[in-house]
């Protein structure tokens, strides 16, 4: 029969059909699943010139502050103590060369040693005093004490006949410190004149003028402050500024130095010497 032939006939084709189907899905890979991967993490690239860097935490010191760069040392005096100063060296070379070549009995000694000890006083009431200033205190250094206090213990700077520190009260202490500074000073007659510009009496007395400009001073001589005047303003408003920053307190430290104690004692005690022992 044809149609069971046929049928007969297709047959292995279709088995063979459905084997290669088969196969092919058998052979076909199966979908692959997303495997979530770590990010990768690349190495840090040395930074060049133009390269821009995250900004990081500041370097912090023990105890949680942030580091800073110490401010520089100020220091302030009055220009005519130094001026003096060489003025009398000078002087006093001058003699001790004469006095070296010429000089040749008790007398000569006398004198010798007279002014070394003026070269002694000198350098410690003139020369040496001063103010200085860094980031934790300030130094008020006069001929033989040295008084430095910390910032938060400063409440004011002024002037009035010297520059004058006003420190906080400590505890015990009935009222606080104020620390006179032999390094800046104001005249007598200066300081009055200031006064009375101040509070508003601008008049000399002087005779009377038809001109009426005549014995008053001038704008620019009730403006312009002195030299010391100056400072002080300065160092008040640094004062203030480290109170701002929260600059710590403490109590004001005295101290002793030795060199002008010994500029002073040694010359002293041989001038002694000369005028007693070796006459």
């Amino acid at each position: 029969m044809q149609p069971e032939q046929g049928q007969g006939a297709g047959r292995p084709d279709g088995q063979a059909a459905g084997q290669r189907a088969g196969q092919a899905v058998a052979s076909s890979p199966p979908a692959e699943q997303a495997v979530p991967q770590p990010a990768e993490q690349s190495a840090p690239q040395p930074a060049g010139p133009g390269t821009p860097q995250p900004a990081g935490p500041r370097a912090q010191q023990p105890g949680g502050k942030t580091a800073q760069q110490p401010a520089e040392q100020k220091m302030f005096r009055l220009p005519g103590a130094v001026v003096a100063w060489w003025a009398w060296v000078i002087f006093a070379v001058g003699c001790l060369v004469d006095i070296a070549f010429t000089g040749r009995n008790h007398t000569a000694a006398e004198i010798a040693v007279t002014v070394v000890f003026i070269t002694g006083l000198i350098y410690a009431c003139a020369l040496r005093p001063r103010v200085v200033t860094d980031a934790d205190a300030i130094t008020v250094q006069n001929p033989l004490r040295d008084h430095r206090i910390p910032w938060g213990s400063v409440t004011a700077v002024d002037l009035r006949e010297s520059v004058q520190v006003h420190c906080a009260k400590q505890p015990g202490a009935k009222r606080g410190k104020v620390i006179h500074s032999w390094a800046l000073y104001a005249h007598r007659r200066q300081r009055l004149r200031q006064e009375l510009l101040s509070h508003g009496n601008d008049r000399r007395r002087l005779p009377r003028s038809a001109l009426t400009s005549y014995g008053q001073p001038s704008e620019t001589e009730k403006k312009k402050p002195s030299a010391a005047q100056l400072m002080a303003s300065q160092l008040d408003e640094m004062a203030k500024q480290a109170r701002e920053r929260g600059a710590a307190a403490g109590p004001c430290l005295v101290t002793w130095p030795w060199p002008p104690a010994v500029a002073i004692a040694a010359p002293a005690i041989a001038l002694v010497l000369v005028i007693t022992v070796f006459h």
